[in-house]
């Protein structure tokens, strides 16, 4: 199973592996539907890999990729883009309004945090500290760039990704029935 587990910058060639890991961590609900995984690749995968791959990581296990961490530096930029190319190209009206609901939290906290992530990790590989390291990775590579702040949205029943981003050093900024905003600074 375990090569050598390394942290690095995504490639173009880690493109169908990070939608694969996109997917196979969703819900079984979605895993089952090819229309739901289009919708989470679109929300959650597309965008990062495809307009700011400079700013996504991968965890790797000699050459697959087993994880990563999907960023967005500048949620006004994104807004913009997903908005005109990403949802706009979507046919249902339900996914657009799908969409267009992960926008409020970024756009709600981009003064102070302007970043926003995704973090996933194959269940074979999770509990091993690669969360921490795509973390480490993703959060030195925006202080280089002078990011002030880096957010991010948790479903409220998912407590062990909650209990992680508050160990890494996330704060909570809003919570909602569903889901809980947290941001750490980056200064």
């Amino acid at each position: 199973m375990t090569q050598k587990i390394s942290i690095r910058k995504y490639q173009e060639s880690d493109y169908a592996q990070i939608q694969r890991i996109c997917i196979a961590t969703a819900p079984e609900e979605a895993r089952q539907n090819d229309a739901f995984q289009a919708l989470l690749l679109t929300a959650f995968c597309n965008y990062y890999i495809e307009q700011e791959p400079h700013n996504c990581f991968v965890a790797a296990d000699g050459q697959e990729a087993i994880g990563y961490i999907l960023c967005a530096e500048d949620a006004t930029a994104w807004a913009k883009t997903f908005q005109d190319h990403y949802i706009a190209s979507l046919s249902s009206d339900q996914a657009k309004m799908f969409c267009q609901g992960t926008m409020g939290s970024p756009l709600k906290f981009a003064l102070e945090y302007p970043a926003h992530l995704h973090i996933d990790l194959l269940p074979d590989y999770q509990r091993m500290g690669l969360g921490t390291m795509l973390m480490d990775a993703l959060a030195q590579h925006l202080k280089e760039k002078g990011v002030p702040g880096l957010m991010l949205c948790v479903s409220r029943d998912n407590v062990k990704g909650r209990q992680f981003y508050q160990k890494y050093g996330f704060q909570v900024l809003d919570e909602t029935q569903e889901t809980v905003v947290m941001g750490i600074s980056l200064n």
